[in-house]
């Protein structure tokens, strides 16, 4: 009875066990695209990394993390993937309400670098007194993982207030 027991559900056990591996793969493989690096869990309340950051830095506190201006647009590109430390003029604070997607632009084209606030974290913004308005036509400094990203270009996803200030 055993061996009948085995012989009849080993196929739709396997294929259920292949299934399930395939579609957790397909997951990470939709993660990894979209955040556009391994997987790296990032606390949006400090901004530190998990894993997968070599640095162990807090993004927040700045620590040894290349500097870089947002009109040096190749020095932008070689950083991609890296945490680092941007500054620039907010060009323009754009908002989309159908996803509730924040956009700061560090210029005019779409070529230009922006900072990205999902609506993920447009709350934590708001709560933190930090509304992405107000930072329009300031000189800011943010601190996150740059992307170069196929379809948007360069830009940094900021998950917490504490990736962005104002410059004296």
């Amino acid at each position: 009875m055993t061996a009948g027991f085995l012989r009849r559900f080993s196929v739709p056990l396997a294929a259920l066990l292949l299934g399930v591996f395939l579609s957790g793969f397909l997951a990470h493989l939709v993660y990894a695209r979209w955040t556009g690096s391994a997987p790296c869990a990032e606390d949006p309340a400090d901004g530190t990394a998990t894993s997968g950051d070599s640095t162990g830095t807090n993004p927040a506190s700045g620590g040894d993390l290349p500097e870089v201006d947002v009109m040096e647009i190749e020095r932008l590109q070689e950083l991609a993937g890296v945490l680092a430390r941007v500054r620039g003029r907010v060009y323009r604070v754009g908002h989309s309400s159908k996803s509730n997607t924040w956009f700061l632009d560090f210029g005019p084209s779409r070529s230009a670098f922006t900072a990205v606030i999902f609506s993920s974290a447009a709350d934590a913004f708001e709560r933190a007194d930090a509304h992405p308005n107000q930072f329009q036509g300031k000189e800011v400094e943010l601190t996150g993982r740059i992307k170069d990203d196929p379809k948007y270009g360069l830009e940094m996803i900021l998950e917490s207030p504490a990736q962005i200030r104002l410059v004296p």
